[in-house]
């Protein structure tokens, strides 16, 4: 069975009439009704169609009693259909009728539910005074002006000149029933009435005409220059006011507004990046439809959601419907416009897929395009494309086209219309290779500077006129530049232009498969001019590229000979490789979480004060090995609180390598500058590719170096584990015990209350850390009132109990000094040595003051046995004596 056998319609016979774009205006031409029809005919109405058009029918169908009717957003990328759906649906709205008596409603193939909205459609519109539709871009009718750009589009749905001035002039002329009058008139002085009308200002034939059927207000031609000028002026723009006079005046049908739908194609396009334009749309969309209600629906489409910017986002609060086109709806059209099988060819074609489901499956394998179990599916849908080369070809096609105009399903439906008629008459089991892209864009791609021409012209003469391997290298090359391409703009694909790749998107016979293909392209490659060989990666040369290549050798020679200045890009890569990694610094001790911070050291010895802090001393197998670390680790014995790590050396000379090759490409890039040819513009790009492949792999190598890092505690034991942050984790947690040894004595989450009570004078304050007992004789207080002795300042203290062997938090040493105070073992002076009491204390002055032990003290049961002696004389305690008391010197 031949290929062209399997097809519903054979290919050849087979015309597009649209060539796979669809235009969204009001044109009745004989020619522009013909390419209508064939896409009534060739409508597929399922997936996001059927449920887009159903959801705009049904609001609109709910709405048009209502005050307003909703507006609707139409969003998808370049090509999937939006234009084409809006198209079909006005052209449905009408019922166009075409010049053989057949209907859109009738030539389309709908489901029932549409048809079903549709029927209702016209009977609403017999109540309402008809059915009307109109439909085009803004950006094609009056620049700088919304309003008119819409009345251009509505006048000429009515079949109306599209100038505001000239269109009311033509109605007022209606109005007066001397229309047809007029229009005679003109013709039968020997005028061009379209003409006439273009130039109406200054048109004598039609000026002639109007003095002779309006004398009363054209008494002669020469004043309807001045009076047509001063009734119909040319205007830059319009009122809310006016537009909404001009549609009813267009519209109306014995004082009546049919049930208007009203498409405006690319607004997305037309608003751009301005804030101004949006806003216009938004007011005008609005004015209307709360002055016409719901007889009348907005529709409009763009690339994007209507919430995807923030100038769109303006809209949203009017364009409440939705509707979002994908992939899927360009594929569903594709298969059953263009690839649609016969029922007799379906198990064949299924037969053949299945017994080289091997070859298949390989293709692109360990990249984002790669083959898939869904893919089975489609396999006889699809054939003779394989999915794999379908995504390949969207993929690219979007990367080539940078104004996303040409891409998806305006360019794919055209390319594999043309591409199935090539392998027609090859047996069944040959497949379209997907270098078949690059032939049919190349001339395009050439034209668009994209295509450097050595390139376009040594591959077009290869594959028109060469022999058999010319043909092949042709065909490489050319799937090589769009591989590079693809590669350069989406590194996530994971896809590079390498013999596998190269052999997986060109072979065209399932049944004889790659094999023989693989071997053959490693010699033919290699030996082209055209291309350079950068690792397994193939990429396109020029001249400019061969430039860039031997600049790119005399970088890396330089470099080689160097060593010092990669020794010394290791280092700072591994520091800041390990940096990165290294997601947890800080480490909260105890209950009390007093934050600790540990520090990383990557010089060739510890600092002077690795006593006093926790370092985490980092160094590698490049200039050193395990057991000297280890041994250094022994050596600082089991107090100490360092922390040793080691990263071993691993692939030492490919990370070498690399990083010679990323410089070298980097000082390429930087020598060479930014060239402004298409040949400077590829050799720049595959630069930037060695460059970004190369930083790539010193990634990969570094990350398998520290994965296999190693943490040894201070007397040389070592924390197992797999993770980095787990083991210096709990490494950090070992030192802490070591640094802060007496840190257990003060860790309580109390403290923080113990401080906030005694500064308010009250003497149980360390109740909040579970101690009733004399103040004097709480450890935390002892400890402190040792150190103070003859006397020490705030800062004094902090500095000894917030640093190792302590590490209290500050609360503890704060709330200590004031409880102290409340209970008179301590007094304070001021930093102009005047005695304050603890309630006169301010924590941010405590640093400065000056803390000292009390020669004698008065407990807090003395004071109470104090006032107690007081009452039982009957003498109230004076306040003299109470302060006496309270400063603890009675």
């Amino acid at each position: 069975m031949l290929n062209r056998n399997i097809y519903i319609t054979e290919p050849s016979t087979q015309k597009l009439a649209n060539e796979g774009v669809a235009y969204v205006n009001d044109e009745q031409t004989e020619k522009e009704l013909s390419v209508l029809r064939y896409e009534l005919e060739t409508f597929v109405c399922d997936g996001q169609y059927e449920k887009g058009m159903q959801d705009i029918l049904d609001t609109y169908l709910s709405n048009i009693d209502q005050a307003q009717q909703p507006a609707v957003w139409i969003s998808g990328f370049y090509g999937s259909g939006k234009s084409h759906l809006v198209k079909m649906l006005r052209a449905l709205w009408t019922d166009i009728q075409f010049p053989d008596g057949a209907t859109a409603r009738g030539v389309a193939d709908l489901p029932q539910a549409i048809q079903d909205h549709l029927k209702e459609l016209t009977i609403k519109g017999k109540r309402y005074g008809g059915l009307h539709a109109a439909s085009g871009t803004l950006g094609a009718g009056a620049s700088g002006s919304v309003r008119l750009a819409l009345m251009r589009i509505i006048f000429k749905s009515v079949g109306l000149p599209e100038s505001y001035p000239i269109a009311k002039f033509v109605l007022w002329l209606k109005h007066e029933e001397i229309y047809e009058e007029v229009k005679k008139q003109v013709v039968s002085l020997g005028y061009d009435w379209e003409e006439e009308l273009d130039n109406f200002y200054v048109a004598e034939g039609l000026h002639k005409a109007l003095s002779l059927v309006k004398p009363n207000i054209f008494s002669r031609p020469e004043v309807c220059l001045e009076a047509l000028i001063n009734l119909y002026p040319d205007v830059r723009d319009i009122t809310n006011e006016q537009m909404l006079k001009a549609i009813h005046q267009a519209l109306s049908k014995e004082e009546k507004l049919p049930l208007i739908l009203i498409v405006l194609d690319e607004v997305q396009q037309f608003i751009g990046t301005s804030a101004e334009r949006s806003i216009e749309v938004q007011e005008m969309v609005e004015s209307i439809v709360k002055s016409i209600g719901g007889k009348l629906m907005f529709i409009a489409t763009g690339q994007t959601a209507v919430t995807g910017t923030a100038n769109l986002q303006k809209l949203q609060g009017r364009f409440t419907v939705r509707v979002e086109l994908s992939d899927a709806d360009v594929d569903a059209v594709i298969r059953k416009v263009i690839l649609a099988k016969k029922p007799e060819a379906k198990d064949p074609i299924k037969e053949i897929m299945d017994k080289n489901l091997g070859e298949i499956s390989r293709h692109l394998q360990g990249t984002t395009l790669g083959h898939t179990q869904e893919d089975i599916q489609f396999f006889t849908q699809d054939y003779p494309i394989l999915p794999v080369r379908r995504r390949f070809w969207e993929r690219t096609l979007r990367v080539l086209d940078q104004t996303g105009t040409d891409s998806q399903l305006r360019n794919q439906l055209s390319m594999i219309h043309k591409v199935i008629q090539t392998n027609a008459d090859q047996p069944l089991g040959n497949v379209i290779p997907a270098d078949y892209l690059y032939f049919n864009n190349a001339d395009e791609l050439l034209q668009a500077r994209v295509l450097p021409r050595k390139i376009h012209e040594s591959t077009m003469k290869w594959y028109e006129r060469g022999n058999d391997k010319e043909k092949l290298t042709a065909r490489a090359v050319g799937l090589s530049f769009l591989i590079n391409k693809l590669n350069d703009r989406n590194k996530d694909i994971g896809i590079l232009a390498d013999v596998d790749t190269l052999a997986d998107l060109m072979v065209d016979n399932l049944i004889e498969g790659s094999s023989a293909l693989r071997s053959q392209l490693p010699t033919l490659l290699d030996s082209c001019e055209l291309l350079i060989r950068v690792g397994s990666e193939y990429r396109i040369q020029t001249e400019e590229s061969a430039a860039w290549n031997d600049e790119y050798e005399k970088q890396k020679g330089l470099l080689t000979n160097e060593s010092h200045r990669i020794e010394t890009d290791r280092e700072d890569r591994i520091r800041k490789h390990f940096n990165k990694k290294l997601k947890r610094r800080s480490f909260p001790q105890g209950d009390s979480k007093v934050p600790r911070e540990i520090s990383l050291c990557f010089d060739n010895n510890l600092p002077t004060d690795s006593d006093k802090k926790i370092y985490l001393w980092i160094r590698n197998g490049w200039v050193t090995d395990v057991n000297s670390v280890r041994a250094d680790a022994r050596q600082a014995g089991t107090t100490s609180p360092a922390i040793f790590s080691f990263i071993p050396s691993r692939s030492m000379d490919d990370l070498r390598n690399q990083m010679i090759y990323a410089k070298a490409a980097n000082a390429t890039l930087e020598q060479r500058g930014i060239p402004n040819t298409p040949e400077g513009k590829e050799a720049r790009s595959a630069m930037e590719t060695t460059r970004n492949n190369a930083e790539a792999r010193v990634l990969e190598l570094l990350d398998e170096a520290l994965s296999g890092v190693r943490i040894f505690q201070g007397g040389g034991t070592e924390i197992n584990g797999s993770d980095l942050d787990e083991m210096v984790g709990e490494a950090a947690a070992n030192s802490l015990s070591r640094l802060f040894g007496r840190f257990d004595m003060a860790d309580h989450s109390g403290w923080g209350k113990v401080y906030s009570n005694a500064a308010k004078g009250a003497p149980d304050a360390l109740k909040a850390v579970n101690y009733d007992g004399e103040v004097g004789k709480n450890n935390v207080c002892k400890q402190i009132m040792t150190f103070i002795g003859g006397g020490k300042t705030g800062s004094q203290i902090r500095t000894e109990f917030e640093n190792p062997p302590y590490g209290w938090s500050g609360d503890a040493v704060d709330g200590a000094l004031y409880i102290l105070l409340v209970a008179g073992i301590l007094r304070v002076e001021d930093d102009k040595h005047n005695a304050i009491t603890s309630k006169e204390l301010e924590r941010k002055a405590l640093g400065k003051c000056s803390f000292y032990l009390e020669k004698a003290t008065v407990t807090a049961p003395q004071k109470i046995k104090i006032k107690k002696l007081f009452q039982k004389i009957n003498i109230s305690c004076p306040p003299l004596c109470v302060n006496i008391v309270e400063a603890s010197t009675f």
